[in-house]
């Protein structure tokens, strides 16, 4: 027989309040369904109800009751941000879960016995779930969802209704947990009736006779039947986190603050599935309107509360809000963690989690579009080279960026240069060696340099003579010319909106350096490309 759990948290709309804000515990703290003093009381906690707030009470009566009561108004995100966290708890140990408008949460237990021994297991597994992500759940199983529904909300913590005891379970319950309408649940009470046992007693074609279709649906519900299956909903991609504020916040320690709870929430319902966050869309609620949307990409998917809080501190603190902020909507995309190979002969690297973090406070400290891999663009020009983001694992064990310097592969990188047809450096420079071996005489040795490159090219103050560069004047270096090779002539991307048309020099100054210069004749600007080792 299959068996259904439902999680029903009393009193939700205050519970979703209260997991933003865990510092109104214990406080009068009433729900409205709007902003002004004429909205009605829609959710009230026991302390607000102690001074004497009723529900469908305006603000302004329940402020003239209770003078310390703190008002809240109906958030919608904050609604769907606890449904979802419910629902997350319930998938956790089970794949099929349907998750109702009014935060009530069932799920098939059929799934579970492979995590739990036994009913009262699961129960209790759920419930202590539910308190991490900062709810507090009751727990009903039965036969069917009627059973378990009625079973969470009356037991005010777990119930578990054993197979083929439901209508004796039923009995004995008042007859306002059948969730009749209100005209359906005046007629019963001027019949006489307070308990569900008291309407089973009654013939059930009298009671259809005189209520119609409602009576026989009510009829079937009284004697625990139940055939509505669970309306399943796929698991979500990104888990969403909001709150509103009362008042805009301009300075960023206390945005940090928000912050810190949303992601901790949110990390806490990744790590029920066993996920990981790879990116954080931010969407700030501004004071006057308007929403400042933020994407966040992270270097290393990572579960670390601290690691993305320090990745959205670099951002704010470069590109703050132009406003003061009222409300934080967080959405963070859930991947799965790869597992990674490690080299048994050097030894590990850093931390995913601390490199992305690293990388963020570069890009801070330089800028967008300043830090990343260097990536090459279809072009044939000198210092075409572009800034993209880096790889998902790395290619080789050395790179080398130097222009005319020879970057030694290792083995696995030369068994590639192989098979794709090409020789590597070092299989160059072994042929090499046995050339000269094999020669009677030795080759005289020849001496290079080697330049170093400048990405981007320094800009130069030169003063020419006879059209030459005579006396050259940069950030990093000065002096006179006191020997030059060139010009060398370079030009190309003649058909792009920004061509290129170069005169090289290597030219040698005074102060002993060796240089590689050119003249941009387009603009007639001089820039160093280079200096030579």
């Amino acid at each position: 027989m299959a068996r259904t759990a439902c999680l029903w948290i009393c009193r939700f709309p205050l519970a979703a309040l209260l997991r933003v804000e865990p510092e109104l515990r214990g406080m009068p703290v009433v729900i409205t369904d709007g902003c002004s003093a004429r909205n009605l009381v829609i959710a009230l906690s026991p302390e607000a109800q102690a001074a004497g707030v009723r529900p469908r009470m305006t603000v302004a009566q329940a402020r003239a009751l209770c003078v310390a009561l703190v008002v809240r108004p109906r958030s919608a995100e904050v609604l769907d941000a606890a449904g979802n966290a419910l629902a997350d708890v319930a998938r956790s140990v089970g794949a099929h879960v349907e998750l109702t408008e009014d935060g009530t949460v069932f799920l098939d237990c059929a799934g579970s016995t492979a995590l739990c021994a036994s009913e009262a297991e699961l129960a209790a597994m759920l419930v202590t779930r539910a308190e991490r992500q900062g709810l507090a759940a009751c727990v009903g199983i039965g036969s069917s969802k009627l059973i378990a529904r009625i079973a969470a909300r009356e037991s005010g913590g777990v119930r578990i209704v054993a197979p083929g005891s439901e209508r004796a379970y039923l009995a004995c319950l008042p007859i306002t947990l059948l969730d009749s309408d209100a005209a359906l649940s005046a007629t019963l009470a001027s019949w006489g009736l307070r308990q569900i046992g008291d309407l089973a007693a009654l013939p059930a074609g009298a009671v259809v006779r005189r209520l119609g279709p409602t009576g026989a649906r009510l009829m079937r519900r009284v004697y625990g039947e139940d055939d509505e299956p669970l309306r399943c909903q796929p698991v979500r991609e990104s888990f969403i986190e909001a709150i509103e504020l009362d008042y805009a916040i301009a300075q960023l320690e206390p945005l940090l603050f928000l912050l810190r709870r949303l992601i901790d929430r949110l990390m806490n319902r990744l790590a029920l599935y066993g996920l990981v966050c790879g990116e954080v869309d931010l969407q700030l609620a501004l004071d006057g309107g308007g929403h400042d949307p933020r994407r966040l990409r992270v270097a290393a998917p990572t579960a670390e509360q601290r690691v993305l809080l320090a990745l959205l501190r670099a951002h704010l603190e470069r590109q703050p809000p132009a406003r003061g902020v009222t409300g934080i909507v967080v959405a963070g995309s859930a991947v799965r963690t790869r597992p990674k190979q490690l080299d048994l002969f050097r030894p590990n690297g850093p931390s995913p989690a601390a490199l992305a973090a690293t990388i963020a406070r570069l890009v801070a400290l330089c800028g967008p579009g300043r830090v990343g891999a260097p990536v090459l663009v279809e072009s044939h020009r000198p210092d075409a080279v572009a800034v993209g983001p880096f790889p998902g694992r790395s290619t080789s064990r050395r790179s080398g960026t130097l222009q005319g310097s020879v970057c030694l592969a290792d083995d696995a990188s030369a068994d590639r240069l192989e098979t794709s047809g090409l020789r590597s450096p070092s299989r160059i420079l072994q042929e090499t060696a046995r050339t000269v071996s094999s020669r009677a005489r030795p080759l005289p040795i020849v001496a290079c340099l080697v330049l170093r490159a400048f990405r981007p090219p320094l800009p130069l103050e030169a003063f020419e003579c006879a059209g030459r560069p005579d006396y050259v004047r940069g950030p990093v270096f000065e002096g006179r010319v006191v020997h030059r090779a060139g010009p060398w002539h370079l030009h190309g991307d003649w058909w792009a909106a920004d061509p290129y048309v170069r005169e090289y020099y290597d030219v040698e100054l005074s102060n002993g350096g060796v240089y590689r210069i050119y003249r941009d004749t387009r603009t007639r600007c001089w820039h160093a490309d280079g200096v030579y080792d």
